[in-house]
């Protein structure tokens, strides 16, 4: 198979984090059991990572959010403030911080969306 491998210094880096994670990796590494049980713990690093790299990437958007927005239902201009909210993912639970406004006017919340091409959205 022809695709980018890990090096050994990665490789050092990933077993750091499994042990973190208290995913059994390096200790595998040792045993002999059933393929199906190497699977599960590569399956369940991959998920962490996956969760991780959901978290910081949706938090990276949510820090890049306009400072106000404008209402969907009066167009008055509201402040963006930024909220928790525990989403259950493909991989698992994750916590994402996203962006949130607030139109006292119309005493609603609405959550500023991204835009088709997968950018922030300037206005709704």
């Amino acid at each position: 198979m022809d695709r980018p491998r890990v090096t050994e210094q990665e490789w050092e880096t990933f077993l750091g984090v499994a042990d973190r994670l208290e995913i059994p990796v390096r200790e595998l590494l040792q045993k002999d059991v059933r393929f199906s049980v190497l699977e599960a713990a590569a399956h369940q690093f991959g998920r962490a990572l996956a969760r991780e790299t959901t978290e910081r990437l949706a938090g990276a958007r949510a820090e890049r959010a306009e400072v106000a927005y404008n209402c969907p239902t009066c167009g008055r201009r509201c402040p963006v403030a930024h909220k928790e909210r525990d989403l259950e993912t493909l991989d698992g639970p994750a916590s994402l911080r996203e962006p949130v406004c607030h139109c006292p006017a119309c005493d609603r919340d609405f959550f500023p969306s991204a835009s088709r091409d997968g950018t922030v959205a300037t206005e709704l």
